[in-house]
């Protein structure tokens, strides 16, 4: 018997595992990394706008859990809020976080699929998830989480 994929029924199986296989490759999107660098970690702390960059913070707006900066073309989405980045609110923020915590802040610079630098991330824990970068240009990063023990910030210079 030669079967063939003229029938309609097999057509339609077809047809189907097609479209299931392009919505999980659509699921799987891009996404960039995470590297800690300590230089970003001083720049913080010397309160170093950078220009052309976006600034956002989550958390307390005057002890922040994460302050992250990205290309102006790279608009942060999720719980995050944008702020109007001086260097005096950074020196505030980046002072308060070292001073609230056992051990200060890290910073680390967000990558995107290339490895091409897109922004910083400066937090006292452990990096988030990956970036993903959505096809607008966009980036979503989840806030951060604090360390798998529940006993206080993971060090990102101890995980990498």
């Amino acid at each position: 018997m030669n079967r063939t994929l003229r029938s309609p029924a097999m057509s339609a199986c077809v047809l189907a595992a097609l479209m299931a296989l392009s919505a999980l490759a659509g699921c799987a999107g891009r996404y960039g990394s995470m590297r800690f660098d300590n230089a970003i970690q001083h720049e913080f702390e010397a309160a170093q706008v950078l220009p052309g960059d976006r600034y956002y913070t989550t958390g307390s707006e005057i002890d922040p859990a994460a302050i992250v900066a990205l290309r102006v073309d790279r608009p942060l989405r999720g719980a995050w809020r944008e702020i109007d980045a001086t260097p005096a609110l950074l020196k505030s923020l980046a002072d308060t976080m070292r001073r609230n915590r056992p051990v200060g802040p890290d910073g680390a610079a967000i990558l995107d699929d290339k490895g091409e630098r897109i922004g910083v991330w400066y937090s006292y824990f452990s990096y988030p998830p990956p970036p993903r970068l959505l096809d607008d240009g966009g980036v979503e990063l989840n806030p951060p989480i604090p360390a798998p023990d529940g006993d206080g910030p993971a060090r990102l210079r101890d995980q990498y």
